[in-house]
């Protein structure tokens, strides 16, 4: 975990900053998970942080609801083109994606629970585009 914190600071996902009667941070917590082999062993344990935004208000905390994603239809239409075209299709997937997307809106957050040293006082601050 504490690995994992670093890494945060290292990509600049948040920087620590003095906790103030202005900045209303949300809380956060640590989500375990075991990575499995084919035969069901477990390989290694994960740990990723996660922000408690189901604390935060509509209108206050943020102001749009929605997840920019692809319509199956249109994903359809484009397969079908590179199938008629005879086009070679390539995938990939994006690891920490979501660390590379700035936030629309100021975000604070509590500190982890465990995993780095605080006395209380502060709170990361998310950056925004």
């Amino acid at each position: 975990m504490k690995a994992k914190l670093l890494s945060h600071e290292r990509n600049g996902t948040w920087t620590l900053v003095p906790h103030g009667p202005e900045k209303h941070s949300i809380g956060c917590r640590w989500v375990f998970a075991k990575k499995r082999d084919e035969n069901g062993r477990v390989i290694r344990y994960k740990a990723r942080l996660v922000t408690k935004g189901f604390k935060q208000k509509f209108g206050v905390a943020f102001f749009e609801t929605y997840s920019p994603v692809a319509n199956m239809n249109s994903i359809r239409v484009v397969l079908a083109v590179c199938a008629v075209n005879g086009y070679t299709m390539e995938q990939l997937d994006a690891d920490t994606a979501f660390l590379n997307s700035g936030l629309k809106d100021l975000v604070y957050m509590d500190v982890p629970p465990f995993g780095i040293e605080n006395d209380g006082n502060d709170v990361y601050k998310l950056p925004k585009n």
